[in-house]
């Protein structure tokens, strides 16, 4: 009787102290069956640069368990235990399974029944079973437009009680959240370096070798360049890459040699090895990671709209200031993308829809604010008034804007609560209803606008989506881009612009 009165007590002093003990206190903040289970992941993470990691599935029976976790659940869903900082505006989280997008893009939520602030990272709709020993459930970790998010698994995951940074408490579901086996992987320290040679070393080192991530202008509609939050984010990616593989491979760097230096369109980072010998040891590794550290700028597919007109390349050579002329060095190493508009089958139609032939433009970066409630958010797009292209006298010439029609999926009807127009000089947002085009059409219009050239000039389009979809999702493409045809008031002229997000 003391011992629940006791209770009692301390339960009421805790709410009189506004504190709130949690149903779940530790991970994975819910009610399963831990083990045993068919499935668990291997203990050691592949690291492949550039943000990426990959955890591998085991998919095997225990020996004499007949269970419904041992012999009869599915793999539906991955969670992790991360970081509340990590859960930022549109971060930027991507998975895939044995090298597949995942059908459900990955996410970052709050557990509501865990500790205050418990946050987890959820890869879910996997499609896994028990034939699928050995699959690779991949994610890659990115900053989102305004250079926040977690890019390590140092950063991302709160490792369990005594372990250190980059261990992951990782938890796998099936369909009906019976079952839930908890693994504690993470990626393995790199070995210490073997002993030095009792021989003296070579001095100044013979090896200097440099990556350069570079931007080169063709004619892009709208400039870019790097900023300082993608400097920080993509030098700390090289460095860890190239220490890691040094020490995997008993490359002996110069200590403190890294060196760091970031431009507009160049970004460079360069290394000293004590010979050409420990330098090239890592050349196998420069052959295959150079692609990775060009995807820092590109991402793995089509680049981002904001890039197109620019040839993105990352480059390992000496260390100069001629990219075309680099002095020698002990590793080279080369991987090039020049980004374009793809080819989409939109608007549904007949105008002319080249770029830059009317003097209305949209800016090719999309940003999120608020929605009117709590369950939406804001999608927005930012126009731009530009000298137009005079191959079309007519659409040169124009002087008003009289609608936007975005490449939208018509089956998302229901997920759109309404659009959001600011023209410029506007002291507030207007929002109207949405209007459709004929089903099979994908068309989303934004009408009428009937915006003057002043008007246009930093106008904003904002589209206010429920939170139970996402823009990559809405828009057609399936993709980080929304396509959009910016019509004249004859509707003769429709140039298409694209905007990444």
């Amino acid at each position: 009787m003391l011992l629940i009165v006791g209770i009692l007590v301390a339960s009421l002093a805790s709410v009189a102290n506004g504190q709130v003990t949690p149903l779940y206190p530790n991970f994975p903040y819910c009610k399963c069956v831990k083990s045993p289970s068919a499935y668990s992941l291997s203990p050691t993470i592949k690291s492949l640069g550039g943000g990426q990691y990959c955890f591998t599935l085991s998919a095997k029976v225990p020996p004499g368990c007949t269970s419904y976790c041992c012999s009869r659940a599915d793999l539906k869903k991955v969670e992790i235990d991360v970081r509340p900082a990590c859960d930022v505006s549109n971060a930027v989280i991507k998975a895939t399974v044995n090298g597949v997008p995942t059908k459900v893009g990955a996410g970052l939520y709050e557990a509501p029944d865990g500790p205050p602030g418990a946050t987890i990272l959820r890869l879910t709709q996997l499609g896994l079973g028990l034939g699928s020993d050995g699959a690779e459930i991949c994610i890659t970790l990115g900053l989102n437009k305004n250079g926040q998010g977690c890019t390590t698994l140092e950063q991302l995951c709160v490792p369990p009680p005594g372990l250190p940074a980059g261990v992951c408490s990782t938890a796998l579901f099936d369909s009906q959240n019976d079952c839930c086996p908890v693994d504690t992987p993470g990626v393995p320290s790199p070995p210490p370096p073997p002993p030095l040679s009792p021989s003296p070393l070579p001095s100044p080192p013979s090896c200097r070798a440099c990556v350069y991530l570079n931007l080169t202008p063709n004619n892009p509609p709208f400039p870019y360049e790097f900023t300082a939050a993608q400097c920080t984010s993509y030098t700390n990616s090289i460095i860890a890459d190239v220490t890691t593989q040094a020490g995997a491979v008993g490359a002996r760097l110069l200590p403190g040699s890294a060196a760091v230096s970031c431009g507009p369109v160049v970004i460079k980072v360069c290394f000293s090895f004590f010979s050409d010998e420990d330098g090239a040891l890592l050349q196998p590794f420069i052959d295959t990671q150079v692609v990775f550290w060009r995807q820092l700028v590109t991402g793995p597919g089509d680049c981002p709209a904001f890039l197109n007109g620019y040839t993105v390349t990352a480059l390992v050579g000496g260390d100069g200031s001629d990219l075309n002329n680099l002095p020698p060095s002990c590793l080279h190493g080369i991987s090039t993308q020049g980004c374009q508009p793809a080819d989409v089958d939109f608007p549904k139609c007949k105008c002319v829809t080249r770029p830059l032939t009317t003097p209305f433009a949209l800016r090719p970066a999309v940003t999120t604010l608020p929605g009117r409630t709590n369950k939406t958010t804001l999608y927005c797009f930012t126009l731009a008034v530009v000298v137009p292209i005079r191959t079309n006298a007519v659409c040169a010439d124009t002087t008003s804007l009289l609608k936007v029609e975005f490449y939208a999926d018509d089956n998302q009807r229901r997920r759109i609560t309404g659009i959001g127009l600011q023209p410029a000089g506007s002291p507030a947002m207007k929002f109207i209803s949405t209007s459709w085009g004929s089903i099979g059409e994908q068309t989303l219009k934004a009408t009428p606008l009937n915006w003057s050239k002043a008007q246009a000039d930093g106008a904003t389009i904002c589209l206010e989506l429920d939170n139970s979809t996402t823009l990559s999702s809405f828009c057609y493409t399936n993709s980080n881009t929304c396509w959009a045809n910016l019509f004249d008031d004859t509707k003769n002229c429709c140039p298409l612009y694209s905007a990444s997000f």
